[in-house]
């Protein structure tokens, strides 16, 4: 049970990547967009990050997350990725969230920003992090 547990940090303490998302408590109703900013990148791999609901139960990965593009980033160091539309870590990267998505509800529900290793370290589960946002004025976590 602690080894799946230690998975996925709801806080992101055991990664390498540190991930924050500004604003993280009060996500705008109106224009839901958030600043990432990431420290500490892999070198031989990019990260994924998308809007999902938050898992049912502690340690297991999300099962609903949001279908849109805009909900969804590819960030690497790795230059052939970024050849290939990864975005750079080193500028300024934004990400538009959805109150409502298919199979998924951040008013009512806890949501969260999934981040994992790309497709060239799909089975590493070593920066796998769930962290929580909520839009301004619903959903205390």
């Amino acid at each position: 049970m602690a080894i799946a547990f230690l998975a996925i940090s709801t806080t992101g303490a055991s990664a390498a990547t540190k991930v924050t998302i500004t604003p993280q408590n009060k996500v705008s109703k109106k224009n839901p967009v958030i600043t990432v900013k990431l420290s500490g990148m892999p070198t031989t791999n990019g990260l994924y990050l998308s809007q999902c609901m938050a898992p049912k139960v502690k340690g297991e990965a999300p099962t609903a997350c949001n279908p849109s593009k805009a909900s969804k980033l590819w960030v690497s160091a790795v230059e052939a990725d970024q050849q290939m539309g990864a975005m750079s870590p080193m500028g300024k990267i934004t990400m538009k969230l959805d109150k409502y998505f298919k199979d998924g509800d951040c008013v009512h529900t806890k949501c969260v920003i999934y981040v994992t290793n790309d497709h060239n370290a799909s089975s590493d589960r070593s920066e796998d992090q769930l962290i929580p946002f909520k839009f301004d004025g619903l959903l205390p976590f």
